[in-house]
């Protein structure tokens, strides 16, 4: 019975982390995004668009290492109280 409950857990856990991952990677880079083409609109040139892009891909990134790091850490701390 414990181990049904477990595995419940470890699977909540799991679609927990992978929705938090995809939000952490795909906001950057729409706010960049838009940002960059409110930018380009104004000032009437592309390269704007696609630097923001670029930050929104960085920022992901960033954002995904740092998340996955704690993440990470946490469950490393978890097993070994286990």
């Amino acid at each position: 019975m414990k181990d049904k409950k477990k595995a419940r857990g470890d699977v909540a856990n799991s679609l927990v982390m992978v929705l938090q991952l995809g939000i952490n990677v795909m906001v950057p880079i729409l706010l960049c995004t838009v940002v960059g083409a409110a930018l380009a609109n104004h000032f009437g040139s592309k390269g704007f668009t696609i630097g923001g892009i670029l930050i929104g891909v960085v920022a992901a990134c960033n954002g995904a290492y740092r998340y996955l790091k704690g993440y990470l850490k946490r469950f490393e701390s978890k097993e070994k109280h286990d």
